[in-house]
């Protein structure tokens, strides 16, 4: 199994006319690699909210180094 990294992803919902200015959400993801972690964080936010891939935008993903 290879080594888990930590990532910080950010993401929010696109712009629609009923809210312009979606809010963003923030997860910190353990993952092998920044594919993985985008996908875990799809899967997360579908359980926490009302989102989905096809409806959403991750907007930055950043490896976390400590």
């Amino acid at each position: 199994m290879g080594r888990l990294h930590e990532y910080q992803v950010i993401g929010r919902r696109l712009p629609s006319e009923q809210e312009p200015t979606p809010k963003l959400f923030r997860m910190r993801i353990f993952a092998p690699n920044q594919v993985v972690a985008k996908s875990r964080y799809w899967y997360f936010l579908s359980k926490l909210h009302k989102a989905k891939q096809a409806n959403g935008e991750i907007v930055s993903v950043n490896e976390i180094y400590e």
